[in-house]
């Protein structure tokens, strides 16, 4: 593993064009991964350049202004490390100071991969969560990382200690300026918000039985409740056309409101969400390095989409339930639920976006059950364990 620290980076406390320096932690080394990752090419990473940075949550943003420059602050880069085209970050939580710290602990980081050999660039952005104790700030044993889609709300840092998150990285041909950036000893690179955006998504998915030996279909329905959190893709462009998904943004629902839709009895129901983007401009020096879009917030809009298309059709012995008693299923633990295109933003940049969302007690999907439709079904293993899960009507083992 060969670690490359910054040249750019300077002891001490600073405010720079736009970003806030501060020290590196007394441990650089062991201190905890935040996200660890990996480029698509082959080109090995052991003399790359990086740079490691943290945005402000939406609370500290919610009135920026178009045109305005965003305080990022500079993080050091003593703890990222590579081996081959793989990447490691490590950075002490002690060095994120509060005001970067979210609502539920997020923190969103952004980093800069520039290779000198092959002169090839890449940004990506990973939202990670601060957890224990706050008030023991330079104990590197009380704080730690934690990846949101594997912890939910109510993770501690031993319950998630090994799972960092891990990001894939498009590295492509460095734009114009990127190596003068990452070679000069001051920096000048600034963020600056240049637009924002709302989109819908898809942050859950219904897919009530049919009536089977019955007359009625079966019910589904989900709840988004306040302090509920949805990982959305964010993604970049180094020519101002061609964009590309590259990392994501988590973000909690603050607005202050719950809401439960009605049970549906469609069978293939997208429950969505309006999600709030920020388009910022990243430039070195006055040349533009990147432009980029990441989620900042919710609207407090949503909506219920009848897809029109078939349900899937997850009918497997290894991933089915039968035979449930009559009841409401709620599920509120298991594996995140994930949809590769679910923000609808192709009107905007060309692509749409991913959404992912943890299960909890305030972000659920419920099925009711009866005699007619008395069967669970998940996309991957059983219902509890699943990322989706449908509901069939009784005696569809028998089809088996």
């Amino acid at each position: 593993m060969i670690a490359r620290k910054l040249a750019v980076l300077a002891a001490g406390v600073c405010t720079v064009a736009g970003l806030v320096n501060v020290p590196a932690s007394q441990a650089a080394t062991g201190d905890p991964v935040a996200f660890t990752g990996q480029v698509d090419t082959e080109i090995p990473l052991g003399r790359a350049r990086f740079t490691l940075r943290a945005d402000l949550p939406a609370i500290q943003t919610a009135d920026l202004a178009d045109g305005e420059k965003v305080p990022m602050l500079n993080l050091p880069t003593t703890g990222i490390s590579a081996t081959g085209n793989s990447f490691s970050v490590e950075v002490a939580p002690a060095d994120v100071p509060d005001r970067y710290v979210g609502t539920n602990g997020l923190v969103s980081l952004e980093l800069e991969i520039y290779d000198p050999q092959s002169d090839s660039y890449a940004w990506t952005t990973q939202s990670v969560r601060i957890v224990g104790d706050a008030a023991a700030t330079r104990s590197a044993s009380a704080r730690s990382w934690v990846d949101p889609l594997a912890s939910g709300r109510s993770a501690t840092a031993r319950s998630a200690a090994s799972r960092a998150p891990k990001v894939n990285v498009h590295l492509g041909k460095a734009p114009k300026g990127a190596k003068a950036a990452f070679m000069s000893r001051t920096d000048t690179c600034t963020t600056t918000k240049i637009g924002q955006n709302d989109a819908w998504a898809t942050i859950g998915e219904g897919f009530p039985a049919a009536p089977g030996y019955g007359r009625n279909r079966g019910t589904a329905w989900m709840t988004h409740s306040d302090g509920s959190e949805v990982t959305y893709g964010a993604a970049i462009t180094t020519n101002g056309t061609k964009w590309s998904a590259s990392g994501s943004s988590s973000v909690a629902n603050t607005k202050g409101f719950n809401f439960q839709w009605d049970p549906d009895t469609n069978p293939n129901i997208a429950y969505r969400a309006e999600a709030r983007y920020y388009k910022y401009k990243y430039d070195c020096g006055g040349v533009i390095i990147n432009r980029k879009v990441k989620a900042v917030s919710e609207t407090g809009g949503v909506k219920t989409i009848h897809v029109d298309a078939n349900p899937p059709y997850w009918l497997s012995r290894a991933k089915c339930t039968f035979d449930m008693p009559a009841g409401t299923w709620t599920k509120s633990t298991g594996k995140a639920y994930s949809n590769s295109g679910g923000v609808k933003f192709e009107s905007v940049i060309g692509i749409d976006l991913s959404t992912s969302r943890v299960y909890t007690r305030g972000s659920t999907l419920s099925y009711k059950m009866d005699a007619g439709h008395d069967s669970l079904c998940g996309s991957t293993d059983k219902p509890g364990y699943a990322p989706k899960v449908q509901q069939f009507y009784n005696r569809i083992q028998e089809e088996l």
